[in-house]
């Protein structure tokens, strides 16, 4: 399998390779898919025959395609979804875990590195400055459900199962869950998510507020892409300010906060003409609204 880009791809930002697999390119790739077209980057998560687990390779890819999206200065807003109708993504590779977890107690060195590696593709997707939107058409449980859990905004099938699902089998997350399930869910839904295990239904994962909405199957990508399109039909530098601003706000007092998306609105207008240009257009649809009342 090998990534796939539109003639709207403009390669490589000038310092955003990350340290990983020689000579990483969306040509290269063998485990996801990165294409960009209309200001939408879609990555797709592309082994769907191992149900979309995570690999290493899986890692430094999603790692590279987040560093080429972030500054190609043509991407307003990301999609990021898994190939199949089976599985947005399980989680880890059992390959993997069968190896790290040999002997009594498994290898912790290894692990570390591995989790190491799997939050910097967290985070790396949590801190794109544009606007991101997770595409769940199949189950998300454990690394998936957390890479989920790093978008802004989720749009699950009806028909799909979501939750973390380690406790189970003797787990806890490690990317990340047990802090951004609360931060989206609020203290008791996610400890009863977290500590039972249980996969939450598409219904249950809107109700609490793990997803935006929940919609058929067969027009999930639909509503998706006409979610994605509005955002980019936006004004771009608005967006990743506020973006900035209420990311910037987490965990932090309402004075803080504050002072983020003072410090952020600011930014805007200091390295934008967005905020005058719109403020004249408005006067521009004022006036002409005045003229047809009269």
């Amino acid at each position: 399998m090998s990534g796939t880009h539109t003639a709207t791809d403009t390669g490589t930002a000038a310092g955003t390779s990350p340290a990983g697999p020689a000579a990483l390119h969306p040509d290269s790739y063998e485990t996801i898919l990165l294409e960009r077209a209309d200001g939408i980057a879609w990555v797709t998560l592309n082994r769907p025959e191992r149900l979309n687990a995570t690999t290493e390779r899986m890692h430094h890819e999603l790692i590279d395609a987040f560093a080429r999206v972030a500054d190609d200065g043509i991407t307003k807003v990301l999609v990021f979804t898994g190939a199949g109708d089976r599985a947005f993504c399980i989680g880890s590779d059992l390959g993997f875990l069968g190896e790290v977890l040999a002997g009594d107690k498994g290898d912790t060195e290894m692990f570390e590195v591995y989790l190491a590696r799997m939050n910097r593709v967290a985070f790396a997707l949590e801190r794109l400055p544009m606007p991101t939107i997770a595409m769940v058409q199949a189950k998300a449980r454990a690394g998936g459900f957390e890479l989920a859990m790093a978008c802004d905004l989720v749009l699950i099938s009806e028909e799909a199962r979501i939750g973390d699902v380690h406790t189970p089998y003797g787990h806890m997350p490690g990317a990340g869950a047990s802090h951004r399930a609360v931060r989206k869910m609020g203290l008791q839904p996610a400890m009863e998510m977290l500590l039972t295990g249980r996969w939450l239904s598409a219904a249950e994962a809107v109700s609490t507020g793990l997803a935006l909405r929940a919609v058929p199957k067969d027009r999930l990508r639909e509503e998706t892409t006409a979610l994605a399109a509005t955002l980019a039909a936006m004004p771009g530098d608005c967006l990743r300010h506020l973006k900035a601003a209420v990311m910037g706000g987490l965990g932090v007092s309402v004075e803080e906060a504050v002072a983020v998306e003072t410090r952020e609105y600011l930014a805007l207008m200091r390295g934008s003409t967005g905020p005058v240009d719109g403020f004249r257009e408005g006067q521009r649809e004022r006036a002409a609204r005045r003229g047809e009342a009269d």
